[in-house]
């Protein structure tokens, strides 16, 4: 089975669609969504809707939470007749889906536990780099209570083995908003085999690996 990896899109809609296409191209079964949808580009309805109309399981990243936070305060004060009212503030499919949005979702393929987090698995705040202490990885893989952990953050794609735990971090597939990768990944399981891709060259890229 294969899995599709994403994460950090940051409402980056051509290079989501880009992804997917790729991903669609590779043949994977699922797609997962480490979380920030939205934040820092200008499509956030957008991208929402295409995560939404994939069925894409996703987890709640930080830039998601704060968007909430944002979209609460629009609905509050906003002046409607203000015409970037309307430019920033979502639908309100896309604001409910946004807001519920879990921080970890705890999932099962091919016999595998998976746990998809955006942060680490106990904030989507947190980072998780590989020069972080080790003790950070040892944390993860235990809370984890999973085969595989799939974060995101950090916009820099990871493989690490902790025991007989794997981190994979796709890193992002925006990368003309923020710095980033503009990257994907793909997981094959039962085996755990995990490779990077780059989403505009389709071809793979060096992850960080960290083995501890």
């Amino acid at each position: 089975m294969k899995l599709g990896l994403i994460s950090d899109i940051h409402a980056d809609l051509s290079s989501l669609e880009r992804a997917l296409d790729f991903l669609d191209g590779r043949g994977v079964d699922v797609i997962l969504c480490a979380g920030d949808l939205v934040g820092k580009g200008k499509q956030a309805e957008q991208v929402i809707q295409r995560i939404r109309q994939q069925s894409i399981p996703c987890v709640q990243g930080n830039h998601d939470a704060m968007h909430v936070d944002i979209q609460e305060l629009v609905r509050e004060v906003g002046d409607p007749s203000d015409p970037d009212y309307h430019q920033v503030r979502l639908e309100d499919a896309a604001f409910d889906y946004l807001r519920a949005l879990p921080l970890t979702l705890h999932l099962e393929y091919s016999g595998k536990r998976l746990c998809l987090a955006h942060g680490t698995p106990w904030s989507n705040d947190d980072y998780l780099y590989h020069y972080s202490n080790h003790d950070v990885f040892q944390k993860v893989a235990r809370l984890a209570e999973a085969d595989f952990v799939v974060l995101g953050h950090t916009h820099e794609p990871m493989i690490a083995q902790v025991g007989d735990v794997w981190i994979i971090n796709p890193g992002s597939v925006c990368r003309r908003y923020a710095e980033g990768s503009g990257t994907c990944a793909i997981l094959t399981l039962p085996g755990g085999k995990a490779h990077v891709y780059d989403i505009d060259t389709r071809k793979r890229v060096r992850a960080t690996y960290v083995e501890l």
